[in-house]
This record gives structure tokens, sequence and C-alpha cells, in this order.
């Protein structure tokens, strides 16, 4: 009999977009994130205090929600709560992630080599993350990530990988710090010792302060640019390898967060040869007869 260990990780959108913010879409995204905060439905009092909207305004937009399927509506209790038509947006923004086409194969692999869990996150605001893949052993008692997850961007192995490469001062960090929840006690001078190590080594080490038993390894998904908006992340039992194991996950993690810069690489269009050729002139040396004979022809 197969048994899970499910890792139960409880993050609005990353960049503010340039020009005019419509408010109506605005409190839409607001109640629809209210909704899934609360433990069941919610009356339009409820969600109005929650989202601080006046009751005309909040009932219309529910209606305008309700027609498009993203939320429900029960008539004998009054209530609302979010639809399954959400399901089919949510799964249409997975399948069109360029990034993830690229990673997820790579943390199959890695699940199926190690028999652990394999997942990526990604920051989808300044103080949030998401996972948004997950892959699974064959292993007959394995942890459970279930895609979705949100979590604060601080938290876990993940997060210390895509906090070390934000741009949070040392007051926000220990704002946000002092909020976490953590099984295990950790102060947060260590906590920032931890961060630089991240940046440093390339890769962090969550040892069950997030859930107890587990042991959390993460690196961060190296883009063009130098941006960082991704990590991935193996999540183990603890004590189920030994340090040299745990080493050679490392590694192969690190190698997983440098697939998108190379993928960029091979993308990148192939400089014509003649250019090759006049671009290896060292500057105020007279060009050579094959360099004449090059641009020439070119």
């Amino acid at each position: 009999m197969q048994e899970t260990a499910e890792l139960s990780i409880n993050t609005k959108p990353d960049e503010k977009p340039k020009g005019k913010v419509v408010g109506a879409v605005v409190n839409a995204a607001k109640i629809m994130r209210f909704l899934r905060a609360t433990a069941g439905p919610a009356t339009v009092t409820q969600i109005t205090r929650g989202v601080e909207i006046n009751t005309s305004t909040c009932f219309n937009i529910l209606r305008t929600l309700i027609q498009e399927d993203f939320v429900q509506f029960d008539a004998t209790s009054k209530t609302y709560q979010l639809s399954l038509g959400l399901v089919g947006l949510a799964h249409g923004a997975l399948e069109h992630s360029s990034q993830l086409h690229i990673l997820k194969p790579h943390i199959e692999e890695l699940a199926h080599r190690y028999r652990i869990t394999a997942a990526i996150w990604r920051r989808v605001s300044d103080n949030r993350m998401m996972l948004v893949s997950a892959a699974e052993s064959d292993a007959p008692i394995r942890i459970h990530a279930r895609v979705g997850s949100r979590s604060p961007l601080l938290l876990g192995a993940s997060g210390r990988v895509l906090t070390a490469y934000s741009s949070l001062n040392r007051a926000a960090l220990k704002e946000r710090f002092h909020k976490l929840r953590l099984v295990r006690p950790l102060d947060f001078e260590t906590y920032l010792d931890q961060l630089e190590n991240a940046r440093q080594a390339g890769h962090a080490i969550d040892d069950g302060y997030v859930t107890a038993g587990t042991l959390t390894i993460a690196a961060p998904v190296l883009e063009p640019g130098g941006t960082v908006n991704f990590a991935c992340s193996a999540i183990l039992f603890n004590s189920q390898y030994d340090d040299r194991q745990v080493a050679a996950i490392t590694e192969d993690l690190k190698r997983v967060g440098q697939v998108m810069l190379k993928s960029a690489a091979h993308a990148a269009p192939a400089i014509p040869s003649a250019a090759v050729k006049r671009a290896a002139r060292v500057p105020g040396r007279p060009a050579t007869p094959q360099q004449r004979r090059s641009r020439t022809s070119a």
C-alpha cells in the first residue's frame, strides 16, 4: 500500500503594470483572494468588510464573477465561494509557461533518480511565492507537495533563495521574518547568515524549520539578465540520505537552475561569419586583405 506524507505549505501579481489601474478589476481580484483565504463560503457583508469596498460595488462585482463562472452562489445560505471555473485558468497559465516547459522534465528526472519530491516555486509578489510544479517518485512512502500552494516569500529553502536574490532591505526582512511560523527556533541574525550563504553557495537548505522531519534543498533558476523569479527544490525526509548524497542532489539542483541560461544561449541567433570577422578586427589596426574581401562579399 502506498502512503504519502502531504507537505501542506500555504502568496498577488508580480510587478505593478504601467498605465491606469482599473479599480473594478482590482476589487474583483481582492474579492477572489478573500474567498480563497476564508475557511468556507462568505456572505456579502463578510466580503465587503474583508476587502473594504461598499456593498453595492461588491454585489455587482460578485454578480459578474458568477456569470463568468469564477464565483458560485448558494441561494439557500446566501453565501459565495470560488467556482471551479478558475481551475481552467490556472491550468492554462501553467501550460503556457515557457519556463515550466523547460524546467519540468528536469525536476521529474531528479525526482525519479533520487526517489524524492522535486518542486518549482515562483515568486508572485514581493512577499509571496507559489508552488507551480511538482514531481514525485514511485517510492511507496513519499512527500506530496500541492501545486498552487502559496507561502510567505522568506519561508523554507526556496524562500531563502528567492529572498537572497530580492531587493528587500534589512528592516523589511526583519519585519517579515518575525511573522513566519516555524516549528524550530531560528533567530534573525542566523537567518541573515543563511541568506548570505545562499548567495555565495548558490543554494539554500531548510532543515525542518518549516515541516518537522523534512529536509529541503533549493537553488535559484537563473534567467538571462540576472533575474531570479523561480527556485527549484528537492524535498526529502530528514536522514533519508547521507551527506554525500545530499551534496549530489544539491549539485544536480544547481545544474537544473542553469537550464534557462543554456536554453537562451541555444536560442540566440548565430552571428554571420563576416560579422564575426569584422568584430575580430582590432581597433586602430588596418584590416587584412582577407577581412576586406569578407566585408566586400558581405
